[in-house]
């Protein structure tokens, strides 16, 4: 169940400084159907049109400790952390040949969990036959509380399972380009490509402390034992028990596009000429990407589709 409230007032009548404005306050929550509050938050946001017709937005968010069962995939209720995230966006005016686009986000929880992205897009158009659009975005996500595994042997504080989590440090780079190019109304070139890289590593393994507590067992305290072999496994020792988790850390390199040639070389009668590139690679290791790395995409190995679409119409004399 959700419920939530929102006041807002809004000033459009044109100003010195100003065309118009907008501020809002909002609460919302998100509840089981027995009443337990899942989520919680508060957020103020307000949007301003500059005389030049620029717009710029902020919203700050506020989200406070609640408790979810779907962190343990089914198992019991956990507790999540209070925390803030702040957003900036900001973009040109719509009817520019050039238009940017541009956004930043930063937001911390009381656990050590830290978001932190970074975007913007650029479209021009010099003309009426061709459009160019590069959209690059770097985002970096610690989660503190990532799911891994459930396993058998826990206390009797999580009903007898261990729920076992982890710290992921996630890193991603990625570039998405269009190209709309007419050369007439009846002969179009359109392009996207997508390098992408992504790493992400693991520490501070552990398991739920108690049903509806926020904390784990990290392994390697509180009497466990914690030990690292050769391939990345994870080996832990808790009471005369032992069992192994297998290492997830990665790096992956991406790369796709799309080429589409259309020509109407009839009336209702078209013709496609289609090339596609699926790339890709990936591996266990602990290096964080870096943004050579989304360039290093393009050389990865993979899969390279041609296609011939035609389609005719056949029409009455």
């Amino acid at each position: 169940m959700e419920n939530g409230a929102q006041i807002s007032y809004r000033e459009t009548v044109p100003g010195r400084w100003y065309r118009n404005y907008q501020l809002q306050l909002r609460h919302q929550r998100n509840l089981t159907y027995e009443g337990i509050v899942r989520a919680a938050s508060w957020q103020s946001f307000g949007s301003i049109t500059w005389p030049n017709f620029w717009q710029t937005e902020l919203a700050v968010t506020q989200t406070m400790r609640a408790q979810d069962e779907r962190l343990t995939r089914g198992g019991p209720l956990m507790g999540t952390p209070r925390g803030w995230n702040i957003e900036f966006e900001g973009e040109n005016n719509d009817a520019s040949r050039t238009r940017v686009e541009f956004g930043a986000q930063y937001g911390r929880d009381e656990d050590g969990g830290l978001v932190f992205g970074l975007g913007t897009e650029w479209t021009i158009q010099p003309g009426s036959r061709w459009e160019l659009s590069v959209e690059p975005s770097y985002l970096r996500q610690v989660d503190v509380r990532q799911y891994l595994t459930t396993l058998a042997g826990g206390s009797a504080a999580t009903f007898g399972s261990r729920y076992v989590f982890g710290q992921v440090d996630r890193s991603t780079y990625s570039t998405s380009v269009r190209l709309n190019y007419t050369f007439k109304p009846d002969l179009t070139l359109d392009l996207y490509a997508e390098p992408f890289a992504a790493s992400g590593r693991y520490d501070h393994l552990g398991e739920l402390r108690a049903a509806r507590s926020r904390f784990l067992r990290v392994y390697g305290t509180d009497g466990t034992t914690l030990e690292t072999l050769a391939d990345g496994t994870a080996r832990v020792g808790d009471a005369g028990a032992t069992f192994d988790l297998r290492p997830r850390d990665f790096n992956v390199l991406s790369f796709r596009s799309n080429v589409v040639l259309r020509w109407e070389w009839r009336l209702g009668s078209t013709l496609y000429l289609v090339w596609q590139q699926d790339r890709g690679a990936s591996e266990i290791a602990r290096e964080r990407i870096g943004i050579s790395d989304m360039f290093d995409s393009l050389r990865a190995r993979g899969d390279n589709f041609f296609v011939i679409k035609a389609s005719y119409w056949f029409a009455p004399d």
